[in-house]
């Protein structure tokens, strides 16, 4: 309980800075509330545990020593990539979508087209043709090997055409709650649980910092229910044949605690470094291996496990075991601090300018859970997103409108 006080008491800690609970700490604090408190204590219920005590004592003391310290470094004014993003911001103009008149609607039509070709595209060079919309689970689970790039293209464009509507026009809570529906309905079509939670995810940030606040009571209510929700895709996708097994999905206590079992000798930053891998498409390079970054652990763990990793099976684990691997304690911290200074830059960028760009900036490195581009580093996220803002400006320089101000301009 002592880690569940922990938690809370982080989340209140950065709330009374922000003026409100509608933070990224509040998702990390949820997140492992849920690996750490819920899915353990039944888990112990059951007997489920295959770990010794000691394990499960030095987990949790390492689990509240990684969330104390992303709250403080949340916490503390210091901000070190602030500046490197405000000078990134300065250099990338003018392909940055800031302003409403930036986001015409032949752009949008453009970006609905590019969503449909990429996802067409999926559909073709995965081998699962209609199995995308039959059985899209089962399409990404087994037919997303060597073609994740459409993949994640076809996800980052359907949120940015999702983004994009929002800031595009004046909106109620109302409108915005029928757009997420339709969009939430789409995404379930790419097969990620992520996927279809993250448009309810931003609409409430959006209506929140956007239209009118949202209620400390109906937030946390709001939480309650996006936890049903994922309980309820996992039934929906068969991931999970009961409730009882969807709450075992997020057993990352119990296989964190497993590692710590069969863990003998700190690897000084060769597991972080395999972590490259995860952007290396296997398209590209089919001898990637199955087995980074976490990867490694579970094979330790489980001696073969790559060639279940084959079949796209990840048991999960928490945040912090990378880090504990390569550095011991100083690993878990610097893995906390780096993860909220990333996060941190993205959502206060958003609360100074609350506009388009700091917004979708804010979903691909300030909210967990998801991103908008999966398995994309930031670089090509930003070389994508620049891109995507040259095509809005050159459609909204071509429009009759534009030409008729810059002449009165003149």
């Amino acid at each position: 309980m002592i880690h569940a006080t922990i938690i809370i008491a982080v989340v209140i800690m950065v709330s009374l800075k922000y003026g409100t609970v509608l933070h990224p700490v509040s998702f990390f604090g949820a997140q492992f509330f849920l690996w750490s408190v819920l899915s353990p204590l039944l888990s112990l219920k059951l007997k489920l545990f295959v770990v010794s005590q000691n394990a499960i004592y030095q987990t949790v003391l390492l689990s509240s020593l990684y969330f104390a310290t992303l709250g403080m470094a949340y916490w503390l004014k210091f901000s070190p990539l602030r500046s490197p993003l405000k000078a990134l911001v300065r250099v990338s103009r003018p392909f940055i979508i800031a302003s409403r008149s930036d986001l015409t609607g032949l752009g949008m039509a453009v970006l609905a087209l590019q969503f449909v070709t990429i996802y067409i595209t999926l559909m073709v060079t995965s081998g699962a043709g209609f199995l995308w919309l039959t059985d899209p689970r089962e399409a990404y689970q087994h037919y997303r090997g060597g073609v994740g790039v459409w993949w994640s293209l076809a996800f980052a464009t359907l949120l940015l055409l999702f983004v994009a509507g929002l800031f595009r026009g004046e909106h109620t809570r109302r409108k915005v709650f029928f757009e997420t529906l339709l969009f939430s309905a789409t995404a379930f079509f790419l097969g990620s649980k992520g996927g279809v939670l993250s448009y309810p995810i931003l609409a409430i940030f959006y209506v929140h910092f956007c239209i009118r606040r949202i209620r400390t009571r109906m937030l946390v209510f709001g939480s309650v229910l996006l936890l049903l929700l994922t309980m309820a895709l996992q039934l929906l996708q068969h991931t999970a044949d009961t409730v009882l097994d969807a709450l075992k999905y997020f057993d990352y206590l119990n296989n964190s605690a497993a590692f710590l079992d069969h863990f003998h000798q700190f690897q000084y930053g060769r597991v972080t470094i395999s972590n490259l891998w995860y952007y290396v498409p296997r398209g590209l390079y089919s001898g990637k291996p199955f087995t980074y970054g976490q990867g490694l652990l579970l094979n330790w763990i489980h001696p073969g496990f790559e060639s279940v990793a084959r079949h796209g099976y990840t048991p999960g684990m928490l945040p912090w075991s990378v880090g504990y691997a390569d550095f011991g304690v100083i690993g878990v911290m610097a893995a906390a601090a780096i993860t909220a200074w990333i996060s941190k830059v993205g959502f206060e960028y958003f609360l100074e300018k609350r506009d388009f760009f700091s917004f979708f900036l804010m979903t691909q490195v300030g909210i967990p859970f998801f991103e908008v581009f999966p398995n994309a580093p930031f670089p090509i996220f930003w070389a994508w997103l620049m891109t995507q803002g040259m095509v809005f400006w050159l459609l909204k320089t071509m429009s009759p409108r534009y030409s008729t101000l810059a002449i009165a301009a003149e």
